[in-house]
């Protein structure tokens, strides 16, 4: 869950060209991100993982899960956008 003390960064403009340029420089560094889960998109589900890469749509989140098992997961940037995936503070 997020805690209502948990602040996301600061992604002042939603231009996907600069939401795609900053995580171009959090590609190999450890993230925390809330991301919406479930249908219909719920409850709020927090994880910490590696930017593994950055494409033209979408970027690339590998996290160790509940079990303890490395998953990938892509999500795209107008998730990050319209604040179904919030970028974190460490």
């Amino acid at each position: 869950m997020l805690s209502e003390s948990a602040r996301t960064t600061g992604i002042e403009s939603r231009n996907i060209a600069d939401i795609m340029e900053m995580m171009r420089q959090l590609v190999g560094k450890v993230v925390r991100l809330s991301v919406k889960e479930s249908k219909p998109k719920t409850h709020w589900e927090e994880k910490v993982g590696v930017i593994e890469g950055v494409y033209p749509t979408v970027f690339v989140f590998r996290y160790k899960n509940r079990r303890n098992v490395d998953e990938r997961v892509a999500y795209s940037y107008v998730d990050v956008a319209i604040d179904d995936v919030k970028i974190l503070d460490n």
